[in-house]
């Protein structure tokens, strides 16, 4: 072959590099050429045949939602399961990227991309979810990669809900505080028998701000998914422990605490989480009782799992509300919550600090009647 000739050969092969289809090699009518000519001509279709392979396994190993788009008609030329799933594709159909995407927005990037070989960012809603979109040129397409930041957007909505709920029950404890104090100021010297009962109630505006913070932690806690140490813990030795802490307060309001267990109730778990389990439950059943009722706690083996049951003679709890109960600062009856010094996150701790050991709780309740709610924790959490 003559050096014309493979200067020649050589520029076609660079040519081809960039070339959007199969290129056809012709480098002279020699036979040496010929058959060069040939061999290039098998490479390049083979490699053309490999490219959309290489493509699919590139796009289903990518976690999040990506699509590619020809540059020419704008066609769906391949798609990976996670964008099948969020989109809605069918599989083997051939798609607009109209069809495909259904939103302006994104259809407008893929043809900008088309259009200027740049990439475009940008974020849209989309039957609901919130979708952080990057279209950029890969290979001679358009690549399209979808991020659903729908669940980040309710955390931050939960975030925020949670400040404001935070800080509308912190501020009732500290302004009691501040007033009363102020009020003492002036009471202390002109009448001491008066400054007595504000002292009393700065001590209970105290002890509220004092266990809606520890909640706050207690809740903060539970709900943190990182690991923490977990050991043998005797529910039975818990749950007595946890009645007799609450027996003051239930004396004093004629209710009786019974206890049926058995010896011993061993389940691996979080010590801390567990005994804010127990207390809630135990301290919600005296709090929301009537007066003379009664509180049962009851243990007992299921298989692999021991259940808790705490069952009380108190107001109960409407239909309506047993679903929303485990929700953070939510009451049932608002009034009766404050009077007793309810925080409204005693239920939102149980539910996690349960769900985190991977047990579950219910409630069964009548209003005027009473509540039981079962707590089932696998023995090895």
């Amino acid at each position: 072959m003559s050096r014309r000739a493979l200067r020649r050969l050589a520029a076609q092969v660079r040519a081809a590099i960039d070339a959007p289809a199969p290129p056809t090699f012709d480098v002279g009518r020699s036979a040496a050429a010929r058959e060069a000519a040939a061999a290039l001509d098998a490479y390049a279709a083979a490699a053309a045949r490999r490219t959309p392979a290489w493509r699919a396994e590139f796009l289903q190993a990518l976690v999040q939602p990506a699509l590619l788009f020809s540059t020419g008609d704008l066609r769906l030329v391949d798609a990976n399961d996670a964008a099948g799933d969020l989109l809605g594709l069918s599989d083997g159909t051939p798609l607009t990227v109209v069809q495909a995407l259904g939103t302006t927005a994104l259809v407008d990037a893929v043809r900008e991309v088309a259009r200027t070989d740049r990439p475009v960012r940008l974020d849209v809603e989309r039957d609901g979810r919130l979708l952080h979109a990057t279209a950029a040129p890969f290979g001679g397409a358009v690549l399209l990669v979808l991020v659903d930041r729908t669940r980040e957007r309710q955390v931050e909505a939960l975030r925020r809900d949670f400040v404001v709920n935070a800080s509308h029950e912190l501020k009732t404890p500290v302004t009691s505080i501040q007033t009363l104090a102020d009020a003492l100021e002036v009471t202390v010297e002109r009448d001491p028998a008066r400054a007595k009962g504000l002292v009393a109630q700065l001590q209970t505006a105290a002890e509220r701000l004092s266990q809606l913070v520890t909640d706050l932690l207690d809740l903060r806690r539970v709900e943190d998914g990182g690991p923490h140490e977990t050991a043998p813990v005797d529910l039975v030795a818990l749950c007595t422990r946890v009645i007799d802490e609450q027996r003051d307060a239930a004396a004093a309001r004629d209710i009786q605490l019974a206890l049926d267990a058995p010896e011993r109730a061993v389940v691996v778990g979080v010590p801390a989480d567990l005994a804010s389990v127990v207390t809630n439950l135990v301290s919600n059943a005296v709090h929301y009782n009537r007066e003379g009722g009664r509180v049962t706690v009851r243990l007992a083996r299921d298989a692999d799992t021991q259940v808790l049951a705490v069952t009380d003679t108190g107001i109960g709890i409407p239909a309506s509300d047993t679903t929303r109960i485990f929700e953070r600062f939510y009451r049932v009856d608002v009034a009766r919550s404050r009077e007793t010094g309810g925080t409204g996150l005693g239920l939102a701790i149980v539910r996690h600090a349960v769900e985190r050991h991977g047990g579950t709780v219910t409630v069964a309740s009548e209003p005027g009647v009473g509540s039981t709610f079962t707590v089932r924790l696998p023995v090895q959490a």
